[in-house]
């Protein structure tokens, strides 16, 4: 065999074997192709299976999540449970702020132009303004306007009755109240005969409350008068106590950042579009702080309970003095705090109507009480206890009468030949005083500062925010500087 014919057959040979070998890869190729078809049809049933048993899980959890939670609550966790202050509720909190951080001090005089838009005749009522804001064209707050309009109808017109009707002012050639006075601790209830000392915890916001409750709520002003049921706290430095407390709750102070306050969600906000509503609060909770006095009274009157199992009448003397303001203003506080403003009124109406079914309940709860002392002290004690506190009610309230019937006396003898002169809200320097010698010195007793409270409830203080520290009337945490950093709304 040739050398050439060799060749051949090798290439024969070797072209066969290409041909197996490339036949053989073809056939592993298409095995390999239709192994990963088998495999992908079988990860297809099973991801159908697991999708199947997925949403199978999903939705018995959704329902069993459903189950234990009330309707709307996934909605609650995911939205904001309250509303934030609008345009409007915080162009109201800004100016109470700056109220709040103006101090009092004679002379003092705010003013901006009255151009008569809705934003300004939303307030053109509101107490701390001067009268006659169309005619002038301005919207002025004066601290001279505001003590002799405290002065004219919280210690004068209120005891013209008293009096036999003829009444002097003693309003002098300046437009101004005598100050210092005795009038200031004896009739408005000031720790001084000087009251600007007395503001600077709430500053012009305090005076204008105190000027909105002695011309517009006078009925509640009287129960702090003589004969009145809470004639044993100071009408003025408590009023001041309540706004205070109030400004708390409405995120007014300076420890509080002014863009925290209008972020904050509150359940009242949207009742704060409302001017009249901060001037509502006010008037509910003092009348709830009196509702207060009268409760701890009557629940210090019930029999208490001896080892043996009798009753024993309370002696006389237990009422409610000016050394119980810290209980009565702690209680005021969670009153107002949880029971009104946490129930998220949104109207002044609606303010109002809450306020009346506070006082319901609380009363309801009281006499249901008295019931039960009276069941547990027997047939023949209820009558001796039911009499006993008749006639000590009969004989604080002639004591009350008579000592106001000698006051009145005595001062009519004083003024009847005098007669009452016209009030003049001009605007001038204070008077000095010299001769302050025969000056009547204060005779109440200054308020103890409130013992802090201590309440856990979460669910009580959700809405309080950053306001979580307790409310304290001494002046030294209440610091009133001369500037703020809010804008000037008043400029």
């Amino acid at each position: 065999m040739t050398t050439v014919a060799i060749a051949d057959g090798h290439d024969t040979v070797a072209t066969e074997t290409i041909a197996n070998e490339s036949n053989q890869s073809l056939a592993d190729k298409e095995s390999s192709t239709k192994e990963a078809e088998n495999n992908g049809e079988r990860a297809k049933t099973v991801f159908n299976k697991l999708g199947s048993l997925s949403h199978s899980v999903i939705g018995n959890t959704g329902k069993a999540i459903g189950n234990l939670l009330p309707a709307g609550s996934l909605q609650a966790i995911t939205q904001p449970k309250f509303s934030m202050p609008d345009k409007t509720v915080a162009s109201q909190v800004l100016m109470y702020r700056q109220l709040l951080h103006t101090a009092c001090r004679p002379g003092l005089r705010l003013s901006r132009a009255y151009q008569g838009t809705k934003a300004q005749k939303a307030v053109i009522h509101m107490p701390w303004w001067e009268q006659g804001i169309e005619d002038s064209g301005k919207m002025v707050i004066s601290y001279d306007n505001l003590i002799v309009r405290l002065w004219l109808n919280g210690a004068i017109m209120p005891f013209a009755d008293l009096l036999g009707g003829d009444v002097l002012t003693m309003i002098d050639d300046k437009g101004l109240p005598p100050i210092p006075h005795e009038f200031w601790v004896d009739r408005l209830g000031f720790q001084q005969p000087d009251p600007v000392t007395d503001f600077r915890s709430g500053g012009v916001l305090s005076l204008a409350m105190l000027v909105h409750m002695v011309e517009s709520c006078m009925p509640t002003v009287k129960r702090f008068h003589p004969g009145g049921d809470a004639n044993v706290l100071p009408f003025g430095i408590t009023c001041i106590n309540v706004t205070d407390m109030m400004a708390k709750f409405l995120m007014l102070a300076k420890s509080v950042d002014r863009m925290e306050t209008l972020m904050s969600q509150k359940p009242f906000w949207r009742m704060f579009a409302d001017p009249n509503a901060i001037l509502a609060v006010q008037e509910i909770s003092m009348n709830m702080l009196c509702d207060v006095v009268v409760e701890i009274n009557r629940e210090r009157k019930l029999p208490n309970s001896k080892d043996d199992g009798s009753q024993e009448i309370p002696p006389s003397g237990n009422e409610v003095t000016v050394f119980d303001f810290s209980e009565v203003l702690e209680r005021t506080e969670r009153r107002v705090r949880v029971d009104l403003l946490g129930a998220g009124p949104q109207t002044v109406e609606e303010l109002r109507s809450v306020a009346g079914k506070i006082q319901l309940k609380y009363k309801e709860k009281l006499e249901a009480k008295e019931r039960r002392q009276f069941s547990a002290s027997g047939g023949g004690n209820k009558a001796d206890f039911g009499q006993g506190a008749v006639d000590k009610a009969v004989a604080t309230a002639g004591s009350a009468v008579s000592g106001a019937t000698n006051m009145a006396s005595g001062v009519f003898e004083k003024l009847k030949t005098t007669r009452i002169s016209a009030p003049t809200f001009a605007i001038g320097a204070n008077k000095n005083v010299e001769d302050t010698s025969n000056v009547i010195k204060p005779t109440i007793v200054a308020l103890p500062p409130p013992a802090e409270t201590n309440i856990n409830s979460a669910v009580e203080d959700e809405w309080m925010g950053v306001t979580k520290t307790h409310f304290s009337p001494t002046s030294s945490q209440f610091r009133i500087d001369d500037e703020d950093d809010d804008v000037d709304l008043l400029a």
